[in-house]
């Protein structure tokens, strides 16, 4: 059984630092499902990834997507495993990622420490491109 996740409940669990699962389709018309760290701001999920990634070309080709978000908690007595998931689907923009602005906004969102430190230095002149998708339907729910 599942019930609708309140605001609150799905603010926390964007600001997560749990990866997205996002779909993308194939020339063939088949789905692949890559894992990219995201950022949830101003209505969009904004996820970066280096230049040329093969999701990046199925973006391009066909800019149809889909992502969830979730996570799973401990067994409970009555060995159910409670579940929390934003499932969302939009079109994708692709966006020069410029000296790695967003890629640094999402990284601090998922780096803690010394490893927060530096993302230019660490992408090493690699160029990086953001995806932007607007949910055109989004759907929050939790296992009761």
């Amino acid at each position: 059984m599942v019930r609708p996740l309140g605001e609150e409940e799905i603010a926390v669990l964007l600001a997560r630092d749990v990866v997205a699962r996002v779909a993308t389709i194939d020339a063939d018309g088949y789905p692949h499902v890559t894992p990219l760290w995201f950022l949830w701001d101003g209505g969009a999920f904004h996820l970066a990834s280096d230049a040329g990634r093969p999701h990046l070309a199925r973006l391009r080709a066909n800019p149809r997507a889909g992502l969830v978000i979730d996570v799973e908690g401990e067994q409970r007595p009555d060995g159910e495993r409670p579940n929390q998931q934003v499932r969302a689907v939009g079109n994708a923009v692709l966006i020069p990622d410029a000296g790695g602005a967003w890629t640094a906004r999402i990284w601090a969102k998922y780096l803690h420490g010394s490893a927060a430190a530096g993302p230019a230095e660490r992408l090493g002149g690699r160029q990086r491109m953001l995806i932007r998708i607007v949910p055109s339907r989004l759907t929050a729910v939790a296992s009761v």
